[in-house]
């Protein structure tokens, strides 16, 4: 069975074994996340899977938010930020960067006490969907997140 990372990654006729090179994600686990549902992907290797993919295909930057909302097409966005809407400029800013861990898991649907995991555990990784969510939630650019949090991608041997 196909996932939707296998179906995005069939369309653009991927080279798995040149991602796999780049991104130093084995091409097993590339081919399991494109199999397997039980196979969440982590957020780097997303990033990486999904960047380095719309790059072989020759698709810009900007198709990197249209492979998330195809490969993602039903997930729930929440607005982090739509009950500070009545709030100052000020207090929209402060509370954008202040909210309550709690909060932002309830809001998300993340598991209790799972955020603060990553503060004392360095080799916790964060599964897509959980960046992803985040990024919505806070009106952020993708991308920028991505790169933000793992860097740039090398796109040649």
């Amino acid at each position: 069975m196909t996932t939707k990372i296998g179906t995005y990654l069939d369309k653009l006729s991927s080279n798995k074994a040149k991602i796999s090179r780049l991104s130093g994600i084995s091409t097993n686990r590339i081919n399991s996340i494109s199999n397997n549902e039980d196979a969440k992907p982590y957020a780097e290797e997303f990033y990486k899977i999904i960047y380095l993919a719309n790059e072989q295909a020759g698709l810009g930057e900007d198709y990197f938010q249209k492979a998330v909302d195809e490969i993602f097409p039903n997930r729930p966005k929440v607005n982090l930020l739509a009950e500070f809407k009545n709030m100052s400029p000020e207090g929209q800013f402060f509370k954008k960067y202040t909210q309550k861990q709690t909060d932002i898991e309830q809001r998300l649907g993340i598991t209790n006490g799972k955020i603060s995991k990553y503060f004392g555990d360095n080799s916790k990784r964060a599964l897509a969907t959980e960046i992803i969510a985040f990024a919505d939630g806070m009106g952020l650019d993708l991308l920028e997140v991505f790169r933000e949090i793992y860097g740039g991608i090398r796109l040649n041997d």
